[in-house]
């Protein structure tokens, strides 16, 4: 039995003994130089799953996506995305900071843009009116969800972008995820948006880091507004190499994880005082709510937490479970059974 099963998100996978062997010997070239051989096959791959012209390493997704900003948008332009993206909700203002962008935001449900919405947002300069640059897509959509938009929904964005002449983005930071629920490859994603970004450090296990994919052009703006940001890197080899081999399997890995996270979510239904807020789960993540006070979220918090399971709250009394390749079956098993008894005793107590 292990010490810490972290359920808070895949970004607590751990490097395969595998991803750690590669690095052995390895020669680390400068990435700023486009030098290092791990890399450049690395951003070779990618371009070549996803359908892309070109493609460059950030540090992270976050980075990424504010780059994507900067090249797409001029201050005082606006963009337009999903009221649920991490974009809009947890990059401390960075659109209108690092950009000077202001933001409209649409919904969606259960990962399907409300297409309509999409299309009343878009606006063209005026007087009084700041035009539309650039829609902002995420996949999965919603980190608290893991929603999964369809193929038909991206290709009604799309039609609709092209239409107004806006530049069309998707933080894909769990875009993998997305094409495995789907049955995709990455390419039948990507080919609907003119740019996009997924992580490393997520579902595909890499020691951190994004890519950006886009056009040549867009990919050689994004490389200066990277400088500027102080994002270029050097050794970058040391991530590149391990990441390489998260690419190997990665379908099946997502689909385990998928299945991890329909065992988890089966589990927390058969508690009374539980509700699935993402229900059904479409990927590898489960949210969750107890009917429960404050302080009895936090009891069931502790005590789960003492015997080494770790989840995110996301509210008063909500939580969040993300499944990944370094928790085995029996690992989720074992997270799934010491819930349920944690939780059915924190309702037995508060009756």
């Amino acid at each position: 039995m292990r010490d810490v099963y972290d359920l808070r998100s895949d970004t607590a996978i751990q490097p395969t003994a595998a991803m750690v062997e590669s690095l052995r010997g390895q020669y680390f070239a400068d990435d700023l130089l486009s030098e290092d051989a791990s890399t450049q096959q690395l951003l070779d791959h990618v371009c070549e799953a996803f359908g892309k012209e070109a493609a460059l390493f950030t540090p992270t997704g976050t980075m990424s996506n504010q780059i994507a900003a900067a090249v797409v948008s001029r201050p005082g332009s606006e963009v337009v995305l999903g009221s649920d993206s991490h974009i809009y909700n947890l990059e401390s203002g960075g659109l209108a900071a690092n950009s000077g962008v202001q933001v409209r935001a649409v919904g969606a449900d259960a990962g399907e843009y409300r297409v309509h919405e999409i299309e009343a947002a878009l606006r063209t300069s005026a007087l009084q009116v700041a035009p539309t640059s650039a829609v902002f897509l995420e996949s999965t959509y919603n980190l608290n969800a893991g929603h999964v938009s369809s193929l038909s929904n991206l290709q009604e964005i799309r039609e609709v972008v092209d239409r107004h002449g806006a530049f069309l983005y998707m933080d894909g930071a769990r875009v993998f995820n997305a094409a495995e629920k789907l049955g995709v490859e990455l390419s039948e994603i990507a080919q609907h948006v003119d740019a996009l970004q997924f992580c490393l450090n997520k579902g595909l296990g890499g020691p951190l880091g994004s890519i950006l994919v886009g056009t040549s052009e867009f990919v050689r703006e994004a490389a200066m507004i990277r400088q500027r940001l102080g994002g270029g890197m050097r050794h970058t080899g040391f991530i590149a190499g391990p990441s390489l081999l998260a690419f190997e399997d990665w379908r099946e890995r997502m689909a385990e994880d998928r299945a991890h996270a329909a065992v988890l979510a089966s589990a927390l239904r058969s508690v009374e005082s539980v509700t699935l807020m993402n229900d059904p789960i479409e990927t590898n993540i489960v949210s969750f709510s107890l009917a429960a006070s404050r302080s009895e979220a936090k009891h069931f918090e502790q005590q789960i937490s003492q015997r080494g399971i770790h989840v995110k709250p996301i509210g008063p009394a909500a939580f969040r479970a993300v499944t990944h390749s370094s928790l085995s079956a029996d690992d989720v098993a074992f997270c799934a059974e010491t819930m349920v008894k944690v939780l059915t005793a924190v309702a037995d107590s508060g009756r």
